[in-house]
């Protein structure tokens, strides 16, 4: 059972057992301790529990973001002197709020679909106060935030979209609905090649009628609540792809009724600026139905279009392929691009409010 919660049986906790207190202070104590156990059943690994206060094993360098419920620490490893990212989130948080579920969902893809360009899940662990999540540190940034910096060569959307069509099939085969694809959630690593990260919206399945998702990568069977499967991701990646072409995700408009209504509508018009293979494979990615959506209703066959035309598929995969972008990285504790990120954001939040 680990050491957290090791002295208490099913006797102990029985519910029986609160009614006949009479002490608030230790009715309530015992209350804490029944979510406890509740929670390390759900979401610790055994195993992995290696100390009452695990986290203690980690010096917090940093803290990258945070908000009322969680933080995010660029963090070093004591024993290994090695640095990753350090996720603190608090625990009333996610018993008031219904959250255990995302962060079941993060842990289980973490230690069950590891692949090459998924961010590394490295362990987590519970106290009395906090859900902690340890990763790997991918220091260069995010697709959002490269797209933010410079217009992108035909090229370069081509090695982008064909990894995180690597990265999706690898999600697929593990049974995995990613349903949270965003420029921001496609993280850069130190090499210059992608990796999907923020699990906590997945479904584990074939398919799923649930609304969630960043409004502007959903697709509109998600909005609609409609039935939904791996093709959804599908439709995110086309997204994606639209606005590393244009600057802006399809159907966009500031006014988010009128970007509704667009999409609503399926008001879409893609320029004959770019290629007409490029043309072809947003229309294919971004049909609004689902049946119908990419190459003869199999997304094997997405890499062989003629958009990928000259790519090595078979480097892509070994992710041997030259990432257009190398990040300029000094040390393992550079932070400068998750800064960088900060800033664009804040800028983002500050055009909403003006």
């Amino acid at each position: 059972m680990g050491c957290l919660l090791s002295v208490f049986t099913r006797q102990q906790l029985d519910k029986r057992r609160i009614a006949l207190l009479q002490n608030a202070d230790e009715v309530e104590d015992i209350r804490e301790k029944i979510t406890s156990y509740s929670i390390q059943n759900q979401y610790i690994n055994q195993e992995r529990v290696i100390d009452e206060k695990p986290h203690k094993d980690f010096t917090k360098i940093k803290c990258l973001t945070k908000n009322d419920e969680s933080k995010i620490f660029l963090s070093q490893n004591k024993s290994d002197q090695e640095y990753y990212i350090l996720k603190s989130i608090n625990k009333q948080y996610l018993e008031y709020s219904g959250m255990q579920q995302q962060i079941q969902n993060e842990i289980k893809v973490g230690k069950e679909c590891k692949g090459k360009f998924i961010q590394k899940f490295h362990q987590h662990f519970i106290t009395n106060k906090k859900c902690y999540i340890i990763l790997e540190n991918v220091q260069g940034g995010n697709l959002k935030s490269l797209m933010k910096r410079k217009q992108m060569s035909v090229a370069e959307i081509r090695f982008y979209i064909a990894e995180i069509l690597m990265a999706l099939q690898h999600l697929h085969k593990n049974n995995v609905i990613y349903r949270n694809l965003t420029p921001e959630n496609v993280l850069i690593d130190n090499q210059g090649h992608i990796k999907l990260s923020d699990f906590s919206l997945c479904h584990f399945g074939t398919e799923c009628n649930l609304l969630t998702g960043n409004i502007y990568y959903q697709a509109p069977e998600v909005s609609k609540l409609q039935y939904q499967n791996y093709l959804s991701d599908y439709w995110s990646l086309g997204a994606i792809m639209y606005e590393m072409f244009f600057g802006y995700p399809p159907f966009f408009h500031p006014n988010i009724n009128k970007y509704k209504k667009n999409k609503r509508e399926q008001i879409i018009t893609i320029p004959n600026s770019i290629s007409e293979s490029a043309q072809l494979l947003l229309k294919q990615l971004l049909n609004n139905d689902i049946q119908q959506r990419i190459i003869n209703d199999s997304t094997q066959k997405v890499q062989y279009h003629p958009f990928f035309d000259g790519l090595d598929w078979q480097l892509i995969k070994k992710r041997l392929e030259q990432s257009p972008f190398i990040p300029d990285l000094r040390t393992k504790s550079d932070i400068h691009y998750y800064l960088e990120e900060q800033q664009i954001n804040e800028n983002n939040m500050q055009q909403q409010i003006n």
